[in-house]
């Protein structure tokens, strides 16, 4: 057996190198199981890390059987090695789908089941000596499937459940700690199997109030399963209406709001502590809008401390026509309102 030198270029991470060397492994084993399969099995699917909730006992590699639990990422393991009581120990999976078997270090146990671990975990001791290794290892606890949560709530963040398990949308706003605001404020935007998606806030989802008809705080009956996403928002809209009301009292502190696009003075507007931060309040303090303003569609983006941004299309022209105060929308600090441009055609 000859060892060659190995050189690393550039400045990648140990983890970068790991998970490639499992990827590596990973390709292999698939490799090696469809060509025991023989040349006329159907090609084996692109080998790849599947997220967990997308595993299931179809796609599990050869040799699972039907409802045979796998390992998968956070699973936890019992593992004993009876000729090294060193190694006899629990042990975590981490993301990649090892675990760190003491002085042997990572062995890649994705996907595997409990006898598929323990051949593995035997070969790779007979690769460090060992003339004999007898394996045991057992599934101590399945991997949890995961919901997240963020936006408007008092502790953001992912919240595990137990494989294959539910979750309601109460007990989840529950272990968030709450909405930050009143119920009659918050929105409820449920993506499902949102984890899974690079853009997952800009997909349509499931939306939904936290009062009931009367006005009255009430959580719906939704169930949550892994990889759905909830999204909390404190909308400036009154439930079931179009436009928000104006506090009569006015915010507590000054508010600044960026304007843009068909109107008299571009840049930043600042609403005194006290005043009133409305549609209605910044129209009159732009002079009105331009002609070829295009105001029914006037844009409001606001961003959340998170990162999410929504948008709310308003009718300024609607506002000033009737000066409502009841139809008027409240901007908060920070917001961007954006008046696009009337388009004109000359045919």
């Amino acid at each position: 057996m000859f060892l060659l030198p190995v050189v690393v270029v550039g400045c990648a991470t140990q983890r970068e190198i790991d998970v490639s060397r499992y990827m590596r492994e990973f390709e292999e084993e698939q490799a090696a199981a469809a060509k025991a399969r023989g040349p006329d099995a159907p090609e084996a699917p692109v080998a790849g890390l599947p997220p967990v909730s997308q595993v299931s006992p179809g796609d599990s590699p050869q040799g699972v059987g039907e409802g045979e639990l796998t390992i998968q990422p956070d699973s936890l393991l019992m593992v004993r090695v009876q000729e090294d009581s060193q190694l006899n120990g629990t042990y975590t999976v981490n993301d990649v789908g090892a675990i760190e078997l003491g002085y042997v270090g990572p062995v890649f146990l994705f996907n595997k089941t409990e006898r598929q671990a323990e051949r593995k975990i035997a070969d790779v001791l007979k690769l460090r000596y060992f003339n004999n290794a007898t394996v045991s290892v057992r599934i101590l606890r399945a991997s949890y499937d995961q919901v997240r949560i963020s936006g408007d709530v008092n502790r953001p963040g992912i919240v595990k459940i137990g494989p294959g398990d539910r979750i309601t949308l109460r007990d989840l706003l529950l272990r968030a700690g709450g909405v930050q605001g009143a119920a009659g404020r918050a929105r409820v935007k449920v993506i499902r199997e949102g984890m899974l998606s690079p853009v997952a806030y800009s997909l349509e989802g499931e939306d939904y109030q936290l009062v009931d008809e009367a006005g009255n705080p009430f959580v719906p009956e939704v169930a949550l399963q892994g990889n759905d996403l909830v999204h909390v928002s404190m909308a400036a809209t009154r439930p079931g209406a179009g436009r928000g009301r104006a506090s009569q009292k006015g915010g507590v502190a000054p508010k600044t709001v960026l304007v843009l696009g068909e109107v008299k003075r571009r840049g930043f507007v600042t609403f005194g502590a006290g005043e009133p931060a409305t549609m209605l309040r910044l129209l009159f303090m732009q002079g009105g809008l331009p002609p070829y303003a295009k105001a029914k569609a006037v844009r409001v983006i606001r961003r959340h401390d998170d990162g999410f941004e929504e948008e709310f299309v308003v009718n300024a022209r609607e506002i000033l026509e009737e000066g409502d105060p009841d139809e008027d929308f409240v901007l908060e600090d920070g917001d961007r309102v954006i008046v696009p441009a009337r388009r004109i055609s000359l045919f």
